[in-house]
């Protein structure tokens, strides 16, 4: 949950974003910092998966 929390304040502090109620705050960090998280770890897989393919493709 740590890094949710650490997440979802960087990306508000980034953007500028008005923080969410006390009583959100929690829901926010699911959602603002699952979604972050999920996108990362999907740039994470294409680049493997790139650099993977492009080795074995270039090996042939």
């Amino acid at each position: 949950m740590k890094i949710l929390a650490w997440l979802t304040e960087i990306f508000l502090n980034t953007f500028g974003i008005t923080r969410p109620r006390p009583e959100q705050e929690r829901t926010a960090q699911i959602v603002i910092g699952g979604f972050l998280l999920v996108f990362l770890l999907l740039i994470a897989s294409l680049v493997t998966f790139f650099v993977l393919h492009g080795q074995t493709s270039t090996a042939r």
